[in-house]
């Protein structure tokens, strides 16, 4: 299946949804996605900037694991 190509914004509303659904991090305040320069399979990244009332290493595994599901379904729309 052809993965659904997103905004910026849109996925990273949609990435703050899903680490936040994930235990310890209902309080992540901000994350950021970033555009991946040379990608090989997938052209984005994710990574928490504020953890909030969050464990940081509770916030960033999290992090990892909402990325590696997203990525299986959205890519970023190109310029």
């Amino acid at each position: 299946m052809p993965k659904v190509r997103v905004s910026m914004m849109d996925l990273q509303r949609r990435a703050l949804q899903e680490v936040r659904k994930q235990p310890g991090c209902h309080d992540v305040r901000e994350i950021a996605i970033n555009r991946v320069a040379k990608p090989a399979e997938n052209n984005w990244s994710l990574c928490v900037l504020a953890a909030g009332s969050a464990d940081a290493n509770t916030a960033a595994r999290a992090a990892v694991h909402v990325q590696t599901v997203l990525r299986r379904d959205y890519d970023l729309l190109t310029d």
